[in-house]
C-alpha cells in the first residue's frame, strides 16, 4: 500500500449523507467529482483505508484521511462504470464519515457534531456478488445466477426474478421461509392445515440453497415440515425465479424456483444481538458475529445462532426452534477462494394437525358450520421432534483471462427418530387417525461444477458457461397407522377431545414409505452479443433421471426412469434505453409425478413450454428496479384432482392435456426517494383447469418504509398490504380481502434500536386455504399479532 500524507489519503464521498445534512462543501465536492465523468471501477470489499487508497490510485483524485479515522471500518465492494462521487458515496456509506472538497482533492472527515449519520437516509449499492445485507435497500443491484447460471443483473435476465433482500426481511420481521413468501410479490402461500404450499403462476415451486436443489416433492413430511418453518437467520437474500427453470433444474416444478442465498463472512469485525417477544407467548433471540480470523484477513468466519419458543393462534400448539450456522472463507491464493460451513436445526412441534383441514361440508353436502379461528384438528400430544444437519463447501478459482471455475457440494440430513399424531380426519362421518412414526430420515446430496468466462468472436465479446451436476434426494419412513371410525367424540371439541392411546407404543410399525430421486445433468449456456444493444442467451440441459416411490399400497409403487431429457432455453434482451430493456424468453417443462388415477396408475410426467415477454428498467442509479411481464404456458399430462379418494384416503387425479396458464405481472423494488423504500407487485393468473378455484386469480402486494431525517431522525415507519381476489372450494367462498401489517423502528443510538411490528392490524378473519377432497375443508389465516424487539450492533 502506498503512503500518502494524512491530509490526502484515498477515499469516497457519501453524497446521500451530505445532501441530508445540507453541507454545502460536500455538495461542491460531489459536483467537482462528478464532473470528471464515469470510469470503470472494480474495488473489492476490504478495510476502508485500503479501499480509499485504491480509488485514489484508480481515478487520480487525491483523497486525504487520518488512518485513525478509518481504523476498524470496512467498505463494500464497488463495481461498474461510476463517477468518483458515486464511488465515494458507496465506500463511505454507513461509516459515520463525510467527504469535503478541498482544492482538487477530497478530505474525509467525521460527520458534523449533532448529526447522527447512521440515522440519516443513505443509499448504497450491493456488492458485486449480489450481497444485500448492509445496503439498507429493497433493490437487488448485484448479479443473480438463479435463472441462467450466468452473472447477470435483473435487467439483463430475460425472466421475472423477485428478490427479498435482508433489509426487507428485517424491517417486517419475516423470520421463517413462510413469513417471507407471504409478502413476496406474485407468490401465493396456500395453507393446508400445518402444511404451507408455495404457488406461483398456478404451480408449485422448486427449492434451492445457494443454487443447489432441495427435496420438494408433494409430501408434507418432505416439504412443509422440512423447510417452510425454517428460520431465515443465516440467509442474506431470497431470489424467486418466476416460471420454468429447465436450464438450471432440468426437471421439477415450473411455477418458480426459490433460491435462498446464505450470508458470507465479512472482511471486518461485526456483531449484533437481537431479541423479541410477541403474541401467543412467542419469544426469539439471535446473535450474528463475523470477521477476519488472522491478521492478514485471508481467513474469515461467521457464526449465526437463533432460537424461538412459543405457541400459535391455534389451540394446543407449541413450537421450539434452534438454528446454528457457521461458515468460513479462506483465500488459498489471491485468486482461489474456499468456502465451507454447516447449519444445524432442531425443531419441536406439538399440537400438529399435519395436512388435515377443518371440515365445512361432508361428502353428501351437509354443512357443518364454521369453527372458531383457534380450532385445531390436532391433539395436544400430536407432534414430533426433528434434527437437520447440513454441511457444504465451495471452491472457486479465477483465471487471469476472466474465466472462473467453481465446485460446490452440499449434504443435508434430517432425522425424526420418533413422532406420533392424533388428528381429526373428518367430523362427519366421525373419523380420527392415530399414528406413530419411527426412524424418519430425509437426505439431500448435491455436487455441481461449472466453468464460465468471456470469449471473442466476430469482433464481439461473448460469455460461455458449461457445467455438470448430480443430485440425489431420499425420504424413508416406518410408521404405524390406525383409523378410528365413530370413536364417540365431539368434533366441536377439536383435537383436545383426542386422548393419546395407552398402547400407541405397541402399534406394529409395518408401513414402509420410501421416496428417492436421482439426476445427472450436463448443461451449457451462452450470452452472445448480436449487436451492442442486443444479447441472446441460449442453452440446454441434458438430464438422466430416476424416481422411485414406494408406499404401503402396491398400486402406487412407482419406478420411473428417463435418460437424455433435453430442456432447452432461449432468451433475447434488447437495450432500448440506457435504463430500459425489452426481453423475451422460452423455457421447457419436465415434471415427473407420483399421483395416481382411479386405476391406481401413476400419471406420466408433465411436459410443456413456457414463454415470457416483458420490459425491465433500472432507475435512480440502479436504486430502483421495475418490470412488466406477460407469460403463458401450455402443458400436457397435468394432474387434476377428481375430488375422489381411494379407500385409504389417497386422492385420485386425472391427466389433462393442452392445459394453458397465462397472465401478467408488474413489479417494482427499491428507493423511490431518499429514505423511502418500497417493494410491490400485481399479478393476474388465468388457468384453463377447472380445479384451481383455491388459487386467487388476482393478487396485489406492496410494502414500504420511510426513514425520517431532521427532528424525527432515527425513526423508520412502514406498512405492508396484501390483497387477493376471491377463492372457492365448491359452495365455500372466500371473498376478496385486504391484510395490513405495520412496523416502526427507532434507533436510540448508533448501536441500539427498538422495533414494533403488528401483523393483520385490522384483525381480518379469512381462509388461508381451501380444498375439495370429496369433502370441503378450510384453514383459517392468522389473527392480529404484535411483536416488540430490540437490536444491538457492536
Amino acid at each position: 500500500m502506498r503512503h500518502v500524507p494524512p491530509r490526502f489519503r484515498p477515499a469516497p464521498l457519501a453524497l446521500a449523507i451530505a445532501l441530508t445534512l445540507g453541507a454545502p462543501a460536500i455538495v461542491q465536492a460531489q459536483a467537482a467529482a462528478d464532473g470528471a465523468g464515469a470510469i470503470t471501477l472494480s474495488i473489492a470489499a476490504q478495510p476502508l483505508g485500503s479501499a480509499l487508497n485504491e480509488l485514489s490510485a484508480a481515478t487520480g483524485t487525491p483523497i486525504g484521511f487520518s488512518p485513525a479515522l478509518v481504523a476498524g471500518k470496512t467498505a463494500l465492494s464497488v463495481n461498474g462504470a461510476l463517477t468518483v462521487g458515486q464511488a465515494v458515496e458507496q465506500l463511505l456509506a454507513g461509516s459515520g464519515l463525510i467527504a469535503v472538497q478541498e482544492g482538487s482533492g477530497i478530505v474525509i472527515k467525521p460527520a458534523p457534531m449533532g448529526a447522527t449519520v447512521m440515522l440519516t437516509p443513505i443509499t448504497v449499492t450491493a456488492a458485486r456478488d449480489g450481497t444485500t445485507e448492509d445496503t439498507g435497500s429493497y433493490a437487488q443491484t448485484g448479479p443473480s445466477r438463479t435463472a441462467t447460471g450466468l452473472n447477470l443483473s435483473l435487467r439483463e435476465t430475460p425472466q421475472s426474478v423477485t428478490v427479498m433482500t435482508r433489509q426487507r426481511m428485517d424491517d417486517f420481521k419475516l423470520q421463517t421461509l413462510t413469513d417471507v413468501m407471504e409478502q413476496t410479490p406474485g407468490l401465493t402461500v396456500d395453507h393446508q392445515g400445518d402444511g404451507n404450499n408455495f404457488l406461483v403462476r398456478g404451480d408449485n415451486v422448486n427449492l434451492q440453497v445457494d443454487g443447489l436443489r432441495q427435496m420438494a416433492s408433494g409430501w408434507y413430511a418432505n416439504t412443509q415440515m422440512l423447510y417452510t418453518m425454517d428460520d431465515m437467520a443465516e440467509i442474506d437474500r431470497i431470489e424467486v425465479l418466476k416460471g420454468s427453470s429447465g436450464l438450471m433444474n432440468g426437471d421439477g416444478k415450473y411455477g418458480a424456483t426459490i433460491n435462498m442465498i446464505r450470508k458470507r463472512p465479512t472482511h471486518d469485525f461485526r456483531a449484533s444481538i437481537g431479541a423479541g417477544a410477541g403474541s401467543w407467548d412467542n419469544y426469539r433471540a439471535d446473535v450474528d458475529v463475523g470477521g477476519p480470523l488472522n491478521a492478514s484477513g485471508t481467513v474469515r468466519g461467521r457464526l449465526v445462532a437463533a432460537a424461538a419458543d412459543g405457541k400459535d393462534f391455534r389451540d394446543y400448539t407449541k413450537r421450539r426452534n434452534q438454528t446454528l450456522y457457521g461458515t468460513l472463507d479462506v483465500d488459498l491464493t489471491p485468486d482461489t477462494l474456499l468456502n465451507a460451513g454447516f447449519t444445524y436445526r432442531r425443531r419441536e412441534y406439538y399440537g400438529a394437525g399435519s395436512t388435515s383441514m377443518i371440515q365445512a361440508y361432508s361428502a353428501d353436502g351437509q354443512y357443518l358450520g364454521l369453527q372458531p379461528r383457534s380450532f385445531n384438528v390436532g391433539a395436544p400430544w400430536s407432534g414430533y421432534e426433528q434434527d437437520t444437519r447440513t454441511v457444504f463447501a465451495s471452491l472457486e478459482h479465477r483465471f487471469g483471462n476472466g474465466w472462473t471455475a467453481k465446485l460446490r457440494a452440499s449434504d443435508e440430513k434430517t432425522e425424526m427418530p420418533y413422532g406420533e399424531t392424533g388428528i381429526w380426519f373428518t367430523g362427519i362421518p366421525e373419523v380420527v387417525d392415530i399414528s406413530r412414526a419411527e426412524d424418519h430420515a430425509n437426505r439431500n446430496r448435491s455436487v455441481a461444477f461449472d466453468l464460465q468466462g468471456p470469449f471473442q468472436l466476430l469482433g464481439m465479446t461473448h460469455e460461455l458457461m458449461i457445467g455438470a451436476d448430480t443430485a440425489r434426494t431420499s425420504s424413508d419412513t416406518y410408521s404405524a397407522n390406525k383409523r378410528l371410525t365413530n370413536p364417540g367424540l365431539d368434533y366441536a371439541d377439536g383435537g383436545g377431545a383426542i386422548v393419546r392411546p395407552d398402547d400407541i407404543g405397541s402399534y406394529p410399525v409395518d408401513n414402509h414409505s420410501y421416496f428417492s430421486s436421482r439426476r445427472h445433468s450436463f448443461y451449457a449456456a451462452g450470452r452472445f452479443s448480436l449487436a451492442d444493444p442486443v444479447k441472446l442467451i441460449a442453452g440446454a440441459r441434458v438430464t438422466n433421471y430416476q424416481q422411485y416411490d414406494l408406499t404401503p399400497y402396491a398400486y402406487s409403487n412407482y419406478d420411473f426412469r428417463r435418460n437424455g431429457v433435453v430442456t432447452p432455453y432461449a432468451g433475447l434482451v434488447v437495450d432500448v434505453h440506457e435504463n430500459v430493456s425489452l426481453y423475451g424468453s422460452y423455457a421447457s417443462i419436465f415434471k415427473p409425478q407420483s399421483v395416481i388415477d382411479a386405476q391406481g396408475r401413476t400419471l406420466d410426467p408433465e411436459e410443456g413450454k413456457t414463454y415470457e415477454v416483458g420490459a425491465k428498467g433500472e432507475f435512480f442509479d440502479q436504486r430502483l428496479n421495475a418490470s412488466i411481464a406477460h407469460f403463458w404456458m401450455k402443458t400436457d399430462n397435468v394432474a387434476e384432482s377428481t375430488g375422489e379418494v381411494m379407500p385409504d384416503g389417497t386422492a385420485i387425479y386425472r391427466a389433462v392435456s393442452g392445459v394453458t396458464r397465462r397472465g401478467y405481472e408488474l413489479e417494482l423494488s427499491g428507493e423511490l426517494a431518499p429514505g423511502w423504500q418500497a417493494q410491490g407487485g400485481f399479478v393476474m393468473n388465468d388457468s384453463s383447469l377447472d380445479s384451481t378455484g383455491y388459487i386467487p386469480r388476482n393478487q396485489f402486494k406492496l410494502a414500504t418504509t420511510y426513514q425520517f431525517a431532521g427532528a424525527l431522525n432515527g425513526l423508520t415507519v412502514g406498512a405492508a398490504t396484501r390483497w387477493q381476489s376471491k377463492t372457492s372450494a365448491g359452495p365455500l367462498v372466500q371473498p376478496s380481502f385486504w391484510l395490513v401489517d405495520l412496523m416502526a423502528r427507532y434507533r436510540v443510538s448508533r448501536h441500539f434500536s427498538v422495533n414494533l411490528n403488528v401483523r393483520n392490524v385490522l384483525d381480518k378473519a379469512y381462509f388461508a386455504g381451501l380444498r375439495d377432497f370429496g369433502r370441503i375443508q378450510y384453514t383459517w389465516g392468522a389473527p392480529r399479532s404484535v411483536t416488540v424487539g430490540m437490536r444491538y450492533d457492536f
